[in-house]
């Protein structure tokens, strides 16, 4: 670029170009890492499905066991291992998939049994993750925390992300052309695959980030909610024009002073008839039965493909009554009872892998991590053939300007 086209340019455009370049040089490694791991981690539960084939069984037109019949079972096995004081502590329905029961061993350890719901048939046991879980923990490790410390970690992918938003914004107002010409619009719009490498690097800089630019500032938005409360609440505020209120305990507490009404089944099951009732179309259900005095019984029944996590419906019960208990906050409100702004908030997960709304979802959050990833090296490279890949041609008579080849 010519110093006389410099001088041409605004000063907001400068400092914008400016901004974009540097700022982009020192996210570059961070965002590079989040949006490659963020890509991988879309697919977690489509590898799972492959890998772990104990975690699904067969459907069948025929009602599941009770918790307490396969806790029971589950019992039967961890005694025969000589695995004695074990505590039940949750159970995970799903259609076509197994039951998993959570069993706590004394000393502080757990076993995870993988039940078929039909029969109590033990398909798998497990104390530690699969290795595809591990891969997968270490995926995540490195998208919200760099691989360092928590505390350390995720303030700083947060403000990585912080800047990429503004190298995002930055980006546009560069890309953005003087003049709409038929030459622009095809330097803006396409990618000329037969051009020399230096030349396809900066149309898949320019090209990709500007077609992938809102889905991409969507993920990575949704992402900082997760490294920082002020800006979690900064969002909801904007969305709602209301305070958050963030739940400081688990649940609503068990009145321990109630007593026990006698009940011919055991409290988990009502629990479950009380849930299928209720939703009959569930996909999945988890049962946390309460470890400690003034602990709940807490159920959550999930929809669509199970994996959701904004449309869920949460009940609390008291352990000693079964009395239906709320928890008076955002978190505790089902989804129907909340605002739009509300709604909108509390899909910021579902948003942010992808899931929101199944496979589709999944593919363009995939492909715009990809492209995330890939800015900041073709930009990188960009800046590095304009700083020192030119090739000196001579000078210019007029100018005295170095010429590029």
């Amino acid at each position: 670029m010519s110093t006389i086209a410099a001088r041409r340019k605004s000063t907001f455009r400068r400092i914008s170009e400016w901004l974009h370049l540097w700022l982009g040089l020192i996210s570059g490694i961070i965002v590079f890492v989040v949006c490659l791991t963020g890509a991988l981690w879309v697919f977690r539960y489509e590898v799972y499905y492959f890998t772990d084939a104990y975690q699904r069984v067969e459907e069948k037109q025929q009602a599941f066991l009770q918790p307490s019949e396969l806790a029971e079972q589950g019992k039967a096995y961890l005694s025969a291992k000589k695995d004695t004081g074990a505590v039940f502590g949750s159970i995970t329905y799903g259609k076509g998939k197994s039951a998993i029961l959570r069993f706590g061993l004394p000393p502080q350890k757990f076993a995870l049994l993988y039940l078929n719901p039909y029969t109590g048939e033990v398909l798998h046991e497990k104390r530690e993750p699969s290795p595809a879980e591990k891969f997968f923990i270490f995926i995540r490790a490195g998208h919200r925390f760099f691989w360092l410390p928590q505390k350390i970690g995720s303030p700083l992918v947060g403000t990585g992300c912080i800047i990429f938003v503004i190298t995002l914004i930055t980006g546009l107002i560069w890309w953005w052309p003087k003049k709409w010409t038929r030459k622009t619009r095809e330097k803006s719009f396409k990618i000329k695959c037969n051009a020399k490498w230096k030349r396809l690097n900066i149309d898949l800089h320019n090209v990709l980030g500007f077609y992938s630019l809102l889905f991409v500032l969507l993920l990575t938005i949704t992402g900082i909610t997760y490294s920082f409360h002020w800006f979690a609440d900064g969002v909801y505020k904007i969305l709602t024009w209301k305070r958050y209120e963030r739940t400081v305990e688990r649940g609503p507490l068990s009145d321990t002073l109630l007593s026990l009404k006698p009940v011919i089944k055991s409290k988990e099951d009502l629990v479950w008839l009380d849930i299928q009732r209720r939703h009959p179309d569930y996909a999945r259900v988890v049962i946390n039965v309460p470890e400690q005095a003034r602990q709940t019984y807490h159920a959550s029944a999930f929809f669509g493909d199970g994996t959701l996590i904004y449309n869920r419906a949460q009940y609390y019960y008291d352990q000693f009554s079964l009395k239906p208990l709320r928890l008076h906050t955002q978190d505790g409100l089902r989804y129907q009872e909340l605002s739009l702004g509300e709604k909108i908030f509390r899909m910021d997960f579902d948003i942010h892998t992808g899931q929101i709304l199944g496979l589709p979802s999944k593919i363009l959050a995939f492909i715009a991590s990809i492209i995330g990833a890939g800015l900041p090296v073709t930009g990188t490279i960009i800046w590095y053939n304009r700083k020192w890949g030119k090739k000196k041609t001579g000078k210019n008579s007029r100018t005295g300007h170095i010429t590029a080849a």
